[in-house]
């Protein structure tokens, strides 16, 4: 392949690449206990893309094979100017093994057990995806392959309060391992545990506790999305190096953790990852980048792809937050009165107009620095430097793996993100009750 792609980069400052995915996928459906019938998705596809300075072509063919390849490195050369590449009678192609890692009656077995202990009632969806990624290019650490297996199950139960049964949204995403389900039964049982009803959220400014690793998801979206290289209204273009946050605070974007969703070993341009400070001691860090948007520079490897037939565009993996030294007892008494939330079902961010906004089913009031009444659902809302001024300097000492932070949407591409954090405390922001 590199010999194919060699005529399009004959300059410095030129490179092609050609990427290559088979996607492999199970859906099911769980009503009550009663899977439904398992829906298989397979696709692959191959994309051949140019790129002199910051401009690009991309090319895309259906299929993963040989001819697919050369069909795509002959567009791109052709649209390129370029001499075009020679017919040639290609080989055989692979032959795709029957098997693969979701047999739906294993997996049927194992999730059925766990859902009828501890969420009989339920709709949810089960979705299994697995992922082999190839690049070659004609520069030089930019190839390899990878494969990814990822777990997805979401929707929503029925669970015992003290006032009776309520419907509690679940939301759980890890990579598919051989210990993924017990961490889902874990995860499972304390949402399904009897709470008391809530009562509205108050609306109004309040200052707000972050804990069971929900603040990597407002990191996710006020740190990570605004540190995108393409983001060109970020409020820290700015503010390079800036303080903005206090000096315990230390975040970095780290796909080298294949622990968590959004990790890889390679990022879509073939290149191996490192982990990258947003905010260190408290100041604005690097820009998450791809090769396009490197300026120059090494790429962050971060050039991510929802599929094939999408060019790479510099995207967040997992947002990891440093501990502290705090007890969560100790940022319960230090939040006096607010309120406390463990989970959010989903977030969105303005860059250009610097707010954002998260949407948490459940709360708990503080009063005096003691845990009051549950409240929920609700929306917390502010603007970014305000919300990271406003971050106290104690920081929970333990990380909390967030699962409930899974695919990220921007645009048309959507891609798996992870996240963990410790309790993080924020003072001053608006809070009001969802329908």
């Amino acid at each position: 392949m590199t010999r194919w792609l060699e005529p399009l980069a004959p300059r410095p400052g030129e490179f092609a690449d050609v990427f290559g995915e088979r996607l492999r996928e199970l859906c099911i459906d769980w009503h009550d206990g009663e899977p439904g019938q398992a829906r298989a998705r397979y696709e692959e596809g191959v994309s051949a893309r140019w790129c002199a300075d910051a401009s690009q072509r991309l090319v895309f063919v259906a299929g993963a094979s040989e001819t697919s390849v050369r069909e795509a490195v002959r567009a791109l050369r052709e649209a390129a100017g370029r001499e075009p590449l020679p017919i040639r009678t290609a080989r055989a192609p692979e032959e795709l093994e029957e098997e693969h890692a979701w047999h739906a009656d294993r997996w049927t077995r194992r999730l059925s057990a766990i859902l009828a202990r501890h969420a009989p009632r339920h709709r949810f969806g089960l979705r299994l995806r697995e992922t082999e990624r190839r690049i070659s290019s004609t520069s030089p650490g930019h190839a390899g392959s990878s494969v990814r297996r990822l777990l997805s199950l979401e929707g929503r139960f029925t669970a015992a309060s003290r006032a009776g049964d309520e419907e509690r949204p679940f939301a759980f995403h890890a990579p598919a391992t051989d210990t993924a389900l017990e961490e889902l039964r874990v995860a499972l049982a304390a949402a399904a545990a009897p709470r008391e009803r809530p009562t509205p959220v108050p609306d109004g400014p309040t200052d707000v506790l972050l804990g069971a690793g929900c603040a990597a998801v407002l990191f996710h979206e006020i740190l990570g999305h605004p540190l995108e290289a393409d983001a060109e209204a970020s409020p820290f273009r700015a503010l390079p190096e800036a303080r903005v946050a206090v000096s315990d605070l230390e975040v970095v974007d780290d796909p080298t953790r294949l622990d968590l969703f959004g990790g890889y070993e390679r990022d879509d341009e073939g290149t191996v990852p490192r982990p990258i400070r947003l905010l260190h001691a408290g100041r604005v860090g690097s820009r998450l980048t791809d090769r396009v948007h490197s300026a120059g520079a090494a790429t962050t490897g971060h050039g991510r792809r929802a599929g094939p037939a999408d060019g790479p565009l510099p995207r967040e993996s997992n947002i990891v937050v440093g501990a502290g030294a705090a007890a969560p007892e100790e940022l319960v008494r230090r939040l006096g009165n607010g309120i406390w939330i463990e989970e959010f079902t989903g977030g969105s961010v303005d860059i250009a107009g610097e707010t954002f906004r998260l949407r948490f089913p459940r709360a708990r009031r503080v009063r005096r620095g003691r845990p009051a009444d549950a409240l929920g659902p609700g929306v917390l809302a502010g603007e970014i430097l305000p919300a990271l001024r406003g971050i106290e300097p104690v920081v929970g000492r333990e990380v909390h793996v967030c699962r409930s932070l899974g695919w990220c949407s921007r645009g048309s591409q959507v891609l798996p993100v992870g996240g963990a954090a410790p309790d993080i405390l924020i003072r001053q922001l608006a809070a009001r009750s969802a329908p």
